[in-house]
C-alpha cells in the first residue's frame, strides 16, 4: 500500500464527523472533496478545495496538515501549485519566533527580488487584520525586505491572505512553535544551545542551520555560518528518532561590531510562486556569549 492510499484511509477514519455520503468513500466534512481530489490524483483541484474549506470553516490543523504534506510531497514542494495570478516579482514570505535567553516573540516578514512594476504587498491573516505592508513604488531587481511590528501572540495556523496589488493570493500556514527548534539548555553542567530541527519534508529542501551575527541595530554581518552539530541525548522525553537533538558549537570567532550571535533554523516550502519561510531564531548578547562555547 503506497503512502497516498495510507495517508487517506487514516484521515477517513481520523475524521471529527463520522457520517459519511453514500456515493463517497469519505466522512462529511468540509475536508471531503479535498480528500476525494487526492484520491482522483487531482491534486491541484485537492488544494483549491482546502484553500476554500479553510477559508469558510475553522478547521483544526491536525485534520488538513496530512492534506497539506500530501499536496506539497506530490508537487515538488509546492513549486507546481500553479495560480491564476501572475506575480510580478519574486516574494517570500517568512513567519518568525524570535526568542532569547529571557524573551520570546514574534515577527512576519516580506521579501522581494526582481520587482517588474510598481507593488504594493500586504499580508492578512485569518481574521483579516493587517499584519505586513511592502510599498515598492518602481521596479528594482534589488532585494528588499519589510517587517512587521513585534506580535503579541504567535500566528495562527490556517488561511492567510497575500494582497498583491490588491489582487488576493491565499495562503495556508502551519504551525511552527510546537516544539522549540532551539534552546539553551541549562540542566547540564555546562550550559549550551541544544537543537532539535523538524523533521525534513518530502520533496522539500533540507532543514537550515545557520548561526548570524548581528550589531546594535540588529542589522546582520557577513553571511551566514553553518552549524556544527553533535547528537546528544535527549533532555526531554518528546524526542524521537525523528527529532533529534544536538549540540551547537559557536563559531570560533566573533567580529569586532557583533553585539548579538543567533542560531537559526529555518524550513521553507513553495504555494505556487510564493515561498513560505518558518523561522525559530534564539539570540545570544556578546556579552555573555563566553557562556555558551
Amino acid at each position: 500500500m503506497n503512502k497516498l492510499v495510507s495517508l487517506l484511509l487514516i484521515c477517513l477514519f481520523i475524521s471529527p464527523i463520522t457520517h459519511a455520503k453514500a456515493d463517497n468513500w469519505f466522512a462529511d466534512t468540509p475536508l471531503q472533496s479535498s480528500y476525494s481530489a487526492l484520491s482522483a490524483d487531482q491534486t491541484l483541484l485537492a488544494w483549491q478545495e482546502l484553500q476554500l474549506s479553510l477559508s469558510q470553516n475553522q478547521i483544526n490543523e491536525h485534520y488538513w496538515q496530512p492534506i497539506k504534506d500530501a499536496v506539497l510531497s506530490k508537487t515538488q514542494c509546492g513549486k507546481q501549485l500553479i495560480s491564476a495570478v501572475s506575480l510580478p516579482a519574486s516574494i517570500d514570505v517568512s513567519f518568525i519566533n524570535k526568542n532569547s535567553v529571557n524573551n520570546q516573540g514574534y515577527q512576519i516578514k516580506i521579501s522581494t527580488e526582481q520587482v517588474t512594476q510598481p507593488l504594493i504587498l500586504k499580508l492578512f491573516d485569518e481574521n483579516n487584520t493587517l499584519l505586513v505592508t511592502a510599498n515598492i513604488p518602481q521596479p528594482t531587481e534589488e532585494y528588499i525586505e519589510f517587517e512587521s511590528n513585534d506580535l503579541l501572540s504567535t500566528p495562527k495556523a490556517g488561511i492567510y491572505q497575500l494582497s498583491i496589488n490588491d489582487i488576493r493570493y491565499p495562503l495556508i500556514i502551519s504551525s511552527f512553535t510546537d516544539t522549540a527548534w532551539v534552546h539553551s539548555n541549562t540542566r547540564r553542567a555546562s550550559k549550551s544551545l541544544v537543537v532539535t530541527p523538524p523533521a525534513n519534508k518530502i520533496a522539500c529542501a533540507p532543514v537550515v542551520m545557520n548561526w548570524q551575527w548581528f550589531d546594535e541595530q540588529y542589522n546582520q554581518i557577513g553571511k551566514h555560518i553553518s552549524m556544527q552539530l553533535a547528537p546528544v541525548m535527549p533532555i526531554t522525553s518528546t524526542a524521537t528518532d525523528s527529532n533529534l537533538q544536538y549540540a551547537t558549537k559557536r563559531p570560533a570567532t566573533t567580529p569586532s561590531n557583533a553585539t548579538w550571535l543567533s542560531a537559526v533554523v529555518s524550513q521553507f516550502e513553495y504555494q505556487g510562486e510564493v515561498k513560505v519561510e518558518y523561522v525559530q531564531r534564539f539570540s545570544l548578547p556578546i556579552s555573555t556569549i563566553e557562556t555558551y562555547r
